[in-house]
């Protein structure tokens, strides 16, 4: 509808009304109900038939116009349609029918819609007014469903699936709605398919065989459903199905997939899962294991997975490169019938390859390490049987060894980076053959002394030099690199000496001032030379001697000075007064004396070597007051330098003593006694001066720990790098010769231990097992490194103590066992075993069953299971039983593996079959064509074999309307269903099963509901499109109109109909008995308010789907005289002249009766206040 709506709005846009024609209707009062009116009319309709319309088409006549014509002025062009005027009341109706003179007959298929201009023009004052008629064809049924194509052909396999879609037929009908629906149906009976009556899909309905009939040609119906209800035989056309039957390739079951899985150490794990597909009982090895390494075997009986095992221990040395089996299947029907080959390979180590933890080991090795220690351990994984390691030969392979089973990798010599810090190794497997790259680089280590080039060092220098002088250079050299290898210089007097050495360069300089009068002559310097390696550095010693030169640097000291003296004037000449003495420290030259002054008159003489000052002339040749006193200035050199001056004064007197001196000691003489004395003192070496040899002589070997253990005792469960012992050693010596590095020399086979070289910490670097070695006796060697390097070793005993470290494990990695559904309560099924490699409690083992059944239990101690309660393979056909064995520890926390035992029940023919559901209900339409499937009857028989094998019937056929396919159970129509004969079926349908030795079975009831379908064929009609009456103005309520009556050719309640008021201007005002059609007064009317009414009456039958029909129904309503005259006004005023002349008009009196029997009636009387007659009233006209 919506999209015929937007098609008339299309076409009235396409088709509008001009501008000005519009405007002429909305001015002028002549003018049509709408301006578009929809109107339907069958196709095929015959001559002088009229268009229906939902409204009321035509014009209003407001004014006094008549003769109203209407006309179609376009839309018509094959003349169809004409226009007719009808004049009801107050309503001219427009009636367009069909032609009687044309030939052209409507059809829907070719044009289902017309557009019509219709033109009004009225004969009294010539108005003209237009319309739309959108004219709707409706359909008939007049046309059959046809395939296309008319022929169809399809093949299918024999093995096709129940219901699988074989094909799909196609018709069609160019008929719309109802009159389009048609059904598909076989024309003759064909039990082998089913066709959907509404999709036309063919189906497969039962099971095909080529050998028995390889061909099915099938005839199909297109049956139109509205020429069936119509009495004919609905058959449009017919297609013709050939179905080919292709016979399946006889095809063995074989082997689906295989899926490696990783293996157990354990002979009995399972190397692969092998799927199969249904049908297949045995997997068997047919080439690729000559030894019998392997078998097959299943799950459980019945099961469709296979386990791949080993039984035997493989020689992967033999064949790394693992095996290629050749597996083949066997089915259960035909055992000599065998599957095609399945080839699979079994890898050495799946399901990835074989290779090292890492594919390059670096390694950076202290240089000081000892032969024995660890250096790396390699692994190559999954750790395979009989693995072992070796190291490939090479030129430097023979520093280092390997544990073939563990690949700890130790050096088998002392290391020195100077002969070679840089090795590269290769590690293979013996399985495989797969390598390992390890590059080892040294840390060079502060292993070698620095070297003085001499052994010893002479040098001199002047007293005096400037501070910082240099006297000589040592040298030495280190072997080491880097800080280990640089050198520095000290000196190493204890002490101090004035002198210093560049730390760097060994240069040595003075640091004071040289005096040889005052310091030693001869200096012995300890130099050192020391590296900077760590942890201790190497320091080594030279001997230096260095002689001091002396010099000419000290002037002379007289020893007196300050001498007063008395010399009688009578003093011979040549005697001797005094004789001046100095000393001087440098001993290089003799002392010289001379006068500085006070000898001008030259009566002394001064010795110049020996000092002696005598008399030289007479005192007495002078007058005595001018040689009565001499202050004589002497000075002493000794070539070089000169002395402080001293003063002689010699005073001359009369007195017979001849001289007499006193002189004042200047303590030279003590002082250079001293000098000479510190000087010439031999040289003792301070005790720590003495040449040292306690850095450079190894004079002790290490020394273990009094209280280091012969033996230790370890649980084997101890944590990885814990420390079980710290080793404690001394050793006398200093330095490097009492550095101590610890390694384990022997006993470690299974590289669990390892010493920390410096500290000595004995820790675990390797689980321990104590199922594997329970005893390990270490060598523990300490060494130094002195030069040469001293050792000691002692054997330490590790006893590795038994922990809860094995769980128990059972020896198969799953248990399987079959039993009937019926077996005894109490009956042994299975017995499971473990083992526990651990001892005493640990290894003790108890039984149990985790999961929650009561149906069986276990022996907690054989491990026998038995049942418990009755068995039900329809419920459970399977029991996967989780069993634990656990070891009773007491000490530790328990140990525990669980396994499945799956326990496989056989059938036995216990249970009737079922039908799914239960109960059925369905419904179908009455017209559905004879031989449709109305539904499937499914059974389920939960039994196996021939006790799941069912067959359906009915008991009760519904009067042989429907039948039942016995293998498939297709309930289908026997014949033609009638909703009116039989709305409802409750048919009884019984299924058995083919159980030996006796069937079982059961029943379910399937209820049919028959819907009825549109067999309200005929519309309700009345015997006029509009229907006229009149009533009386004043009429008490209720009074009855009209009775209006429609027909319908239907039966039953289709035919029944009942009416109803839609609209109108009486709507409200009448009502209508809505089964005698009786239109009656639900108020009282007035002709003087409103003198007719229309109303639009509906016809409706009471169909499934309701036809309705309409007509108009125009009521004149009656006058009667129910209201008296009313004059214009109330009151009227008015005045005339005295004397006036008699019949001379004063006023003229109006009145008006609205009852129409009352017009033209009315007559006037003066009724009072004219005592005397002087005003008159005419009756007729009121002057």
């Amino acid at each position: 509808m919506a999209v015929r709506s937007l098609r008339l709005i299309a076409l009235l846009v396409m088709f509008g009304i001009s501008e000005e024609r519009l405007e002429k209707l909305h001015t002028s009062p002549f003018q049509f109900t709408h301006h578009v009116y929809n109107a339907t009319i069958y196709e095929n309709s015959s001559p002088k038939t009229y268009l229906e319309s939902s409204v009321k088409m035509g014009i209003q006549i407001i004014e006094a116009i008549e003769n109203i014509k209407y006309k179609i002025v376009s839309g018509d062009n094959m003349n169809v349609f004409k226009a007719e005027e009808y004049l009801v009341g107050d309503f001219c109706f427009l009636r367009i029918r069909t032609r009687s003179s044309n030939m052209a007959v409507l059809n829907r298929e070719v044009k289902d819609h017309y557009l019509l201009t219709v033109q009004a023009v009225d004969g009294t004052f010539q108005h003209e007014a237009w319309t739309k008629v959108m004219i709707q064809i409706l359909d008939r049924n007049d046309l059959r469903p046809l395939f296309s194509p008319l022929s169809y052909t399809v093949s299918i396999t024999e093995d096709a699936p129940l219901g699988s879609s074989v094909a799909r037929v196609t018709a069609t009908d160019a008929d719309v709605g109802s009159n389009a629906a048609f059904y598909y149906a076989f024309k003759d009976r064909a039990d082998m398919f089913a066709i959907h009556p509404s999709s036309g899909v063919v189906t497969l309905a039962g099971n095909l065989n080529y050998t028995t009939l390889n061909h099915y040609s099938l005839e199909i119906l297109a049956v139109d459903r509205m020429m069936k209800l119509f009495g004919g035989s609905g058959i449009g056309s017919v297609a013709k199905l050939t179905v080919n039957v292709e016979q399946t390739d006889i095809r063995v079951p074989g082997i689906q997939s295989v899926r490696l899985s990783s293996p157990g150490t354990d002979h009995g794990a399972t190397r692969a899962i092998i799927t199969v597909e249904e049908g297949i009982d045995a997997v068997d090895i047919v080439d690729g294991d000559p030894a019998h390494h392997f078998n097959v075997i299943p799950f459980y009986q019945g099961s469709r997975e296979f386990k791949l095992r080993y039984i035997k221990g493989e020689n992967w040395v033999n064949n790394s490169l693992g095996y290629n089996l050749s597996l083949q299947a066997s089915g259960k029907s035909d055992p000599t019938n065998r599957s095609p080959i399945k080839f699979i390979h079994v890898p050495a180590k799946w399901p990835e390859t074989l290779k090292f933890e890492e594919d390059l080991y670096t390694v950076r090795l202290c240089e000081f390490a000892p032969p024995n220690s660890p250096v790396v351990m390699v692994k190559a994984l999954p750790k395979l049987p009989n693995q072992t390691y070796y190291l490939e030969h090479n030129h430097v392979s023979t520093k280092f060894r390997i544990n073939p089973q563990t690949g700890l990798i130790t050096t088998a010599a002392a290391m020195d980076f100077l002969e070679q810090s840089h090795f590269e190794l290769k590690v293979k497997t013996s399985i495989g053959q797969v390598s390992t790259r390890i590059i080892i680089d040294l840390i060079d280590t502060n292993n070698h002394a620095p070297e003085f080039r001499a052994s010893s060092y002479q040098g001199s220098i002047d007293e005096n030099v400037q501070v910082g002088t240099s006297i000589l250079t040592v040298n030495a050299t280190d072997k080491d690199h880097g800080e280990n290898g640089y050198v520095t210089y000290s000196i190493a007097n204890v002490a101090p000496v004035p002198f210093s050495i560049h730390p760097f360069t060994g240069t040595i300089v003075t640091s004071e001032n040289l005096d040889y009068e005052l310091m030693q002559r001869v200096y012995h310097l300890r130099v050192w030379a020391s590296d900077w390696g760590s942890p201790y550095r190497y320091e080594v010693e030279v001997p230096v001697t260095i002689y001091l030169r002396n010099l000419n640097d000290n002037e002379p000291l007289f020893e007196k000075n300050n001498c007063q003296g008395n010399v009688s004037r009578n003093l011979a000449v040549g005697h001797l007064i005094t004789t001046v003495s100095a000393v001087d420290a440098d001993e290089l030259q003799g002392i010289r004396y001379e006068f500085l002054s006070g000898n001008e008159l030259d009566f002394f003489d001064l010795n110049p070597i020996s000092g002696a000052l005598m008399l030289k002339h007479p005192l007495s040749y002078r007058p005595a007051h001018l040689i009565s006193f001499f202050n004589l200035k002497i000075t002493a050199t000794d070539g070089e330098n000169y002395a402080s001056n001293i003063d002689v004064n010699l005073t001359v007197t009369d007195s017979l003593q001849m001289v007499s001196m006193h002189c004042k000691d200047t303590g030279a003489i003590k002082k250079l006694a001293e000098i000479l004395l510190l000087s010439v003192k031999p040289h003792q070496p301070h005790e720590e001066d003495s040449f040292s040899y306690i850095h450079i002589v190894n004079a002790h070997s290490p020394q273990f720990d009094s209280h280091f253990p012969s033996s230790i005792d370890i649980m084997e469960n101890i944590p990885v790098d814990s420390t079980v012992l710290n080793i404690h050693a001394t050793d006398a010596d200093s330095g490097f010769n009492g550095k101590l590095v610890y390694v384990i020399s022997n006993g470690n086979k299974d590289s669990c231990f390892v010493v920390e070289m410096e500290t000595g910490e004995l820790k675990v670097v390797s689980l321990l097992d104590f199922e594997t070695t329970k005893l390990y006796t270490l060598n523990i060697t300490i060494y130094d490194l002195g030069k040469p390097q001293k050792f000691t070793w002692r054997l330490l005993t590790v006893r590795v103590l038994d922990a809860n470290d094995n769980k128990p494990r059972f020896l198969q990695d799953s248990y399987s066992t079959t039993i009937h559904e019926n077996v005894e309560i109490g009956t042994p099924i299975a017995q499971v075993r473990a083992k526990d490699n651990d001892v005493g409690d640990n290894g003790k083992i108890k039984y149990s069953l985790l999961s929650g059944t009561k149906t069986f239990s276990i022996d907690k101690t054989s491990g026998t299971v038995h049942v418990t309660g009755k068995l039900d393979r329809e419920l459970h056909p399977i029991y996967v039983l989780r069993i634990e064995a656990r070891d009773q520890a007491q000490q530790e926390p328990q140990l525990f593996s669980t396994i499945d035992l799956t326990v496989v029940l056989k059938d036995v023919n216990d249970n009737p079959p079922q039908f799914v559901p239960p109960h059925y209900r369905v419904r179908v339409p009455e017209d559905i064509p004879i031989g449709t499937v109305v539904v499937w009857l499914e059974a389920y028989d939960p039994d196996l074999g021939s006790g799941s094998e069912v067959k359906y019937s009915l008991i009760t056929t519904g009067e042989n309307a429907f039948r039942v396919d016995r293998q498939f159970g297709a309930i289908r129509t026997n014949k033609e269903l009638d909703f009116e004969s039989q709305s409802f079926y409750n048919l009884t349908a019984r299924v058995v099963d083919g159980g030996k030795p006796q069937s079982l079975s059961s029943i379910c009831y399937v209820e049919i509901e028959v819907i009825d379908i549109n067999e309200n064929l005929h519309r309700p009609h009345f015997s006029s499109f509009v229907f006229k009456s009149s009533v009386s103005e004043g009429v008490p309520v209720g009074t009855s109109v009209l009775t209006l009556s429609a027909q319908d050719e239907d039966k039953g309640k289709d035919g029944e109909i009942r009416y109803s008021i839609k609209g109108g201007t009486g709507l409200g005002v009448f009502t209508i008995n809505e089964k005698t059609g009786t239109i009656q007064t639900v108020e009282l009317l007035d002709r003087e308010r409103w003198p007719c009414y229309w109303l639009t009456v509906l016809a409706m039958d009471l169909g499934t789907i309701p036809w309705v029909t309409s007509t108009e129904v125009f009521i004149k309503v009656l006058d009667v005289n129910d209201n008296p005259p009313r004059t214009t006004a109330p009151v009227y005023y008015t005045s005339i002249m005295e004397n006036s002349r008699k019949d001379r008009s004063v006023l003229r009196i109006d009145a008006d009766d609205p009852d129409s029997i009352s017009q033209g009636q009315l007559t006037f009387r003066i009724t009072s206040e004219n005592p005397r007659g002087f005003f008159a009233i005419d009756p007729k006209t009121g002057d």
